[in-house]
């Protein structure tokens, strides 16, 4: 039962099933190239299935552009998922090979102007080649697209693609060309969904396949070492043999996951890995089940099955994807679909006759044939399914794995009964001690090793908080600022503004305490940042603007120092906003600890001009104060994790945090931070940040 309901989970985690239950709303309909997505409810429906009718353009490879111009052919609608092969356009079936444009429109929820709303698409497999559009905006693709087999690179495999939704109308361009294989067009569903949903999809897809991947290669491994430590059991060889061939199929179909270990990995190789892999799995199957049940088997049928499937196997590593998954269908049904009631039918025997572990193993091999049938009927265009084979062969070798396993041990354990009775009853009692101190040995390191873990853990925890109290201080005391000065009625003709600033420090808080739970994960490349295009002037210009009166609040001049804007030009940075502001307050918020009453901080914004060492410009954006300074051999440490310049006593000590978060979130945006001080002669924090030199556009 738990193997069974192990199984199960691992099929919901391969197919989406979870992900995609309940996931088409009731007004979605796929129509004429066109999907009403209007009351789209991403709370309910996180992901939807875009199944239905696109617009298709056969043999045109058509843009954005291009699709608004005058003079094109009016299109067809096709029924997507399905090989265009299955389309008739006037009168005719498609061929195999050729390249044509797929179109589809979204109509969005209006509500969505506001949030602009991150989504994802994930197409499945698209053959053999294609590239993609969203809203005008090229997303990418597999491959190389062209109108023929010397301009098309065949890539195929699994990917999410993201992007910023529009209000209202939503446009995707597909542009997909094959010259190289048996499938075509877009033969597996397109699913679309929140970004979270999309990414959630495909890593739980992508860690079942490892998780499945990792068992056949570990049970590989293992039975290999049994047959190369005792030479006469030839039947785990063939079993490893089988897992290992197993677990290649396995890593180049579905997610696909050999192409992103190995990104320069061919794709025909691919192809012909795939191919050769279920090739052997048949071989070595047969003669697996003939080593296992000779009284059963028929003895030439090793010999039959090894010329054929060798043939074949001559066939795909001589000849092009191109030739020979065209034999697919022949290679299916004459050549594995025989090979599957061999088994079956060898297994039926055993059972028939009470073989001893022929019960078990032949439930693992139904369920294998069930799984096995599936995938025949889904390759041959049959049933709309998925590639399910892995999970039937995992129920089927772990079966097989329990009936060697018991066998090995029935061996070993009357082996050891012989041998025990001749033993002595104090030597076995020596024996049996120096195993519970050896284990209790072992029990008192592992209590050692787990009161260690449950020490970083702690050590973490306080880590994190520390993180959160100095991360959190100045956005809530800006808001207690803001706020205190509206309830007192000392701000009062600018209540509307500084009520909007109390709203935006509370947007920042929420951001923060986001990712402030994940810091680690800043350190390990897994935190993702809303990177755009900010004119670096006018960005720079308002976030100083935006703490200039929390400098003054605390008796402190404010002097802010910007360079003057090109005419004809226009300095951009990529950044995160949010982030970069995160940064900024940062700064500030040190500079107003180490400054008393009376002092000043300058917010400066400067454009470096190319430098011979460095083609190109940088704008570096500083935070001057008159404060205490820093002694020098501090310059290196003061970015480091709990590093604090000694304050004065009056003042709030930090954590030491907040400067290693700074340069974490400048890294990210390819830049370096710095700090130029003197003990007595205050400080300078600055950043540096790549620009991108923009023309101006012409003004409305």
């Amino acid at each position: 039962m738990a193997a069974a309901i192990l199984l199960m989970a691992l099929a919901k985690m391969l197919t989406g099933e979870d992900q995609l239950k309940h996931s088409v709303p009731a007004a979605a309909v796929l129509k004429n190239g066109t999907a009403d997505l209007s009351h789209w409810d991403t709370a309910q429906n996180s992901i939807i299935l875009l199944d239905g009718e696109w617009e298709l353009y056969w043999k045109e490879l058509l843009a954005p552009e291009d699709l608004v111009a005058q003079g094109v052919a009016a299109p067809a609608w096709v029924q997507v998922p399905k090989p265009w092969t299955e389309y008739t356009l006037h009168g005719e079936s498609l061929p195999n090979e050729g390249y044509a444009t797929y179109r589809l429109r979204l109509l969005l929820p209006e509500a969505w102007s506001r949030t602009h709303e991150t989504l994802g698409i994930y197409p499945k497999s698209i053959a053999s080649a294609y590239r993609i559009w969203i809203n005008g905006s090229p997303k990418g693709g597999n491959g190389t697209v062209g109108t023929g087999i010397d301009s098309t690179t065949p890539k195929s495999y699994p990917q999410t693609i993201y992007f910023e939704s529009v209000a209202g109308w939503n446009e995707i361009i597909i542009q997909v060309a094959n010259f190289h294989q048996r499938n075509n067009g877009i033969w597996q569903g397109v699913e679309l969904g929140t970004a979270e949903a999309v990414s959630r999809l495909r890593t739980s897809r992508v860690a079942a396949q490892i998780f499945v991947i990792g068992i056949f290669f570990m049970m590989s491994l293992y039975y290999f070492l049994v047959y190369f430590n005792r030479k006469k059991e030839v039947s785990a060889l063939l079993f490893g043999g089988l897992c290992m061939f197993v677990g290649i199929r396995t890593v180049v179909l579905g997610e696909s996951t050999a192409l992103y270990f190995l990104p320069g990995l061919p794709w025909e190789w691919a192809v012909k890995a795939e191919y050769l892999s279920i090739s052997m799995v048949a071989l070595t199957l047969i003669f697996f089940v003939n080593r296992e049940y000779p009284a059963e088997s028929i003895s030439w049928m090793p010999a039959a099955a090894g010329v054929v499937l060798s043939s074949f196997m001559l066939l795909f590593v001589t000849t092009s994807a191109r030739i020979y998954t065209y034999y697919l269908s022949l290679f299916i049904w004459g050549v594995l679909f025989p090979v599957l009631m061999y088994t079956l039918y060898v297994y039926i025997c055993s059972v028939v006759r009470r073989r001893k572990g022929s019960v078990i193993t032949a439930v693992g091999f139904l369920f294998f044939t069930m799984f096995a049938l599936n995938d025949m009927l889904f390759y041959s265009g049959i049933l709309p399914t998925e590639d399910l084979l892995s999970i039937g062969l995992l129920a089927f070798l772990m079966t097989q794995a329990l009936n060697l396993s018991a066998r090995f041990s029935r061996a070993i354990e009357e082996r050891e009964q012989l041998s025990e009775q001749l033993m002595m009853t104090n030597r076995s009692l020596e024996h049996t001690v120096a195993e519970r101190t050896r284990s209790l040995q072992k029990s008192n390191a592992s209590l050692q090793e787990a009161n260690q873990r449950m020490a970083d853990l702690e050590a973490f925890r306080v880590r994190l908080l520390s993180n959160i109290s100095h991360e959190l201080s100045t956005p809530i005391t800006s808001i207690k600022g803001f706020a205190k000065g509206l309830r007192d009625g000392i701000i009062t003709d600018e209540a509307p503004k500084y009520a909007n600033r109390i709203y935006e420090r509370s947007i920042l808080l929420e951001r923060m305490i986001h990712d402030l739970v994940e810091l680690t994960k800043l350190e390990t490349n897994q935190v993702r940042f809303q990177m755009q295009d900010l004119p670096a002037i006018s960005f720079f210009r308002e976030l100083f603007l935006k703490y200039e009166w929390e400098i003054q609040s605390k008796g402190v001049e404010c002097h802010i120092v910007l360079p003057e804007e090109s005419g004809c030009h226009l300095c951009v940075v990529s950044g995160d906003p949010v982030r970069l502001e995160q940064v900024l307050s940062n700064l500030i918020s040190n500079a107003l600890r180490f400054t008393e009453a009376g002092g000043s901080i300058t917010l400066r914004l400067s454009l470096k001009s190319m430098l011979q060492d460095d083609r190109q410009p940088r704008a570096v954006i500083g935070v001057e104060d008159t404060g205490t300074g820093i002694e020098y051999e501090l310059h290196e440490q003061i970015f480091e994790r709990f590093t604090q310049v000694k304050q004065p006593a009056s003042k709030h000590q930090g954590s030491g945090l907040g400067l290693a978060i700074c340069r974490e979130i400048i890294h990210y945006h390819h830049g370096a931070i710095h700090v130029r001080s003197e003990p007595g002669a205050g400080a300078e924090f600055y950043f540096e940040l790549p620009v991108n030199v923009k023309e101006r556009g012409p003004e409305h």
